[in-house]
């Protein structure tokens, strides 16, 4: 399907051939690839007081032997530089090929549209935070694709421009009143955000932030967990069939899993991808001689909005904590934003019951425009690719591509049974996660030449500024 092609200026498709045609290899690239902390307008460890420049809030580190403040201006990152990292960390590159035997789980599939980074069937739970100096946004440039690799030489690079303008959707008008110097009350001295992010959400940087709707694979994953892996979840407290009674036998439901294992495996799953995106973004960076440093260690339920009284963050909107909820770490179930990020899970202003979610899920599969659609709608067909017609549509006819009616059954009385007992699924996590991403930045190599030798700053980082700006 065509994309409607913009006019960019030729300085930013010479700075996008600069990246796709002269930046290092990978294999260079690996042997430099460093956490770059200290960029310009920076201060560490000055024993000044100062107040942060987004929040107001006083800071203040105990003078040590790295102290640094920058002299130099800040220099906030360029849109073709956003553009780039975004892209690099979770953009369209193409289709993929699901090259999975249609008896060997086929229908876990979601999505045919490829990106940069790859996700459990292709899930597409994950989208990009993009913090800057002009406020929040959500990267997601959809699941329209031309061709079978987007981007094959100068003619294309103007799509990252271009999805990264039309791919993105604003959450706030300004950064999050998020610092170093966030604090509950009654904990002065407990560090919110790390004790090491002396300098995150400054004037100029770009905060990427992959945040992910475990939900969503959740209720997805479900289908084919009974219908192929033939697990069956067992309630922890009680060690029996969890509203699955009835499917517990040979041919169905066979092996008995406890649902916080479940859950955990779900959770590890789609917490993967986040990791592989955040590399990319520090793959991308180093490239072209930014600077990034990579963190986690924060508590994302703060940054989202769930705790308004510590700071506004987000603003998503939360549910009151569940009560019935079995584990302290699931009680809070965050929504999000109505149609711009929204965490899956039951009840929700979205789904009120099991039967809501997995026909949702079937939908998605099966329904008008889907890869696995049985008419001429089907994605493949309307796209071109990956498989070739006569092939995908051999492959939908073929009954092992389609979830069994009892797996549906069992997946929405499992869902309704979790509701039931603990007034919520999933049951021991918060769908929405976000607490892995990079600050990339322009680096003040004055702090590096005091400190440390040559080799702690690239040849591209040196001659960045010429290069880019």
């Amino acid at each position: 399907m065509a994309i409607a092609k913009p006019q960019i200026s030729a300085e930013t498709q010479q700075q996008l051939r600069r990246f796709f045609e002269e930046t290092p290899s990978v294999s260079t690239l690996l042997t430099t690839l460093r956490s770059r902390r200290v960029g310009l307008g920076y201060k560490i460890e000055t024993g000044e007081e100062e107040k942060h420049p987004v929040t107001g809030r006083v800071m203040k580190q105990e003078r040590g032997p790295l102290a640094f403040a920058s002299t130099e201006a800040v220099v906030p990152l360029s849109e073709t530089e956003q553009a780039i990292l975004a892209w690099s960390a979770i953009g369209p590159n193409g289709m993929v090929n699901w090259d999975i035997a249609i008896h060997g789980g086929f229908h876990e599939l979601a999505w045919l549209a490829g990106r940069t980074a790859a996700s459990p069937g292709n899930s597409f739970a994950t989208d990009l935070i993009v913090i800057n100096d002009n406020g929040v946004f959500l990267y997601n440039p959809g699941l329209e694709r031309e061709k079978r690799v987007e981007i094959e030489g100068p003619e294309d690079y103007w799509k990252v421009i271009n999805w990264f303008q039309t791919g993105t959707r604003r959450i706030l008008d300004s950064r999050p009143d998020i610092d170093w110097a966030v604090r509950a009350p009654g904990a002065p001295n407990a560090s919110l955000f790390g004790p090491y992010q002396y300098n995150v959400n400054s004037p100029g940087t770009a905060w990427l932030i992959p945040i992910t709707d475990m939900g969503w694979l959740y209720f997805s994953v479900l289908l084919n967990l009974f219908d192929v892996w033939h697990l069956c979840p067992f309630d922890d407290a009680t060690m029996q069939p969890a509203g699955v009674a009835q499917w517990t036998r040979e041919g169905h439901l066979e092996m008995p899993v406890p649902i916080s294992s479940l859950e955990k495996f779900i959770f590890q799953v789609e917490t993967y991808p986040p990791g592989s995106m955040v590399q990319n973004i520090r793959l991308a960076a180093e490239a072209m001689g930014l600077g990034a440093w990579i963190f986690c260690g924060f508590f994302d339920d703060i940054l989202m909005g769930a705790y308004p009284d510590i700071a506004k963050g987000f603003g998503f909107k939360c549910e009151p904590l569940n009560p019935k909820a079995p584990a302290a770490m699931g009680a809070l179930k965050i929504f999000g934003l109505e149609g711009i990020k929204e965490g899956t899970y039951v009840p929700s202003p979205r789904y009120k019951n099991g039967e809501a979610v997995i026909k949702q899920m079937m939908e998605e599969k099966y329904g008008h425009g889907a890869t696995m659609a049985n008419d001429d709608s089907n994605w493949v067909l309307t796209h071109g690719g990956p498989f070739k017609a006569e092939v995908i549509r051999e492959i939908v006819k073929d009954p092992a591509v389609h979830v069994s009616d009892w797996a549906v059954e069992a997946a929405i009385a499992y869902v309704d049974y979790c509701v039931d007992r603990y007034g919520q699924c999933p049951v021991y996590n918060n769908s929405l996660e976000c607490n892995f991403g990079a600050v990339v930045h322009h680096i003040d190599p004055a702090f590096y030449e005091k400190y440390y030798s040559s080799s702690a700053i690239t040849a591209q980082t040196r001659e960045h500024m010429k290069n880019w700006h």
